[in-house]
């Protein structure tokens, strides 16, 4: 990972790049793209300086204050907290091609997360809609007053190690669907919470949320593709 300034930006590590699709390994303290009153420079001013041209994509977001975001090729975000790979397209027909795939969940990927307590079964699915309450913006697997209807989301957990001393556990992540905060509050809601997620889980004094983006697989005009940016060496347990 490389995390050095440009232009006042965090580079991120560029994993494959061709005429249709760049493909990075985002770091963990990087904002893919401006947020309400935000001033801080993010993933949208790497791509403009990286690869300009991809702006003309018709790919707009307006954010609470009023300003008008042009994101390029991002056709998905992680949080600022979740480090790992994603997929950006450079083109018309390769974001829509992208988009469509990330609509109907035919993009698979594989996160890593270290986790809060000892997780006792190996491998287990999180079958939980998830909304907004009216007067939190989190999201829950049971909201009191829900803003509207739930929206399905399942999640595939698979533990890879322990660490008694520390009470913690590795595990693997498989979203089958893609909604807000899905991991981080379908682990939380079983009782264990991803470490440094302040949100969902425990405050912790660690620099970085333990959510990394490890695999993404998905297929270009009939050609697949899958990239994998490894998982960081302090989520080893």
């Amino acid at each position: 990972m490389i995390e050095c300034e440009y232009m006042n930006t965090i580079i991120p590590e560029i994993i494959y790049e061709d005429e249709n699709i760049i493909v990075i390994n985002k770091p963990s303290s990087l904002v893919v793209h401006p947020y309400d009153h935000s001033t801080e420079k993010t993933l949208v001013d790497f791509l403009r300086a990286h690869s300009p041209h991809m702006f003309g994509i018709d790919n707009k977001i307006e954010l609470q204050d009023g300003r008008i975001i042009t994101l390029g090729g991002i056709v998905h975000k992680l949080d600022r907290g979740t480090s790992g790979v994603m997929v950006i397209a450079k083109n018309q027909h390769v974001f829509s091609d992208l988009k469509e795939q990330f609509t109907n969940h035919t993009i698979k990927k594989e996160y890593a997360a270290v986790v809060d307590g000892i997780v006792k079964e190996k491998k287990f699915i999180i079958d939980a809609p998830l909304g907004r309450d009216k007067k939190d913006y989190r999201q829950s697997t049971n909201p009191k007053k829900p803003r509207g209807p739930l929206r399905d989301a399942v999640t595939e957990v698979e533990v890879i190690s322990t660490s008694p001393a520390k009470n913690t556990t590795l595990v693997k992540l498989y979203p089958r669907t893609g909604r807000t905060h899905q991991l981080r509050a379908h682990m939380a809601s079983v009782g264990h919470p991803i470490i440094g997620d302040n949100v969902y889980g425990k405050i912790t004094e660690l620099p970085r949320m333990m959510l990394h983006a490890k695999t993404i697989s998905f297929s270009i005009r009939g050609k697949d593709f899958e990239f994998t940016a490894e998982t960081p060496k302090e989520f080893l347990l």
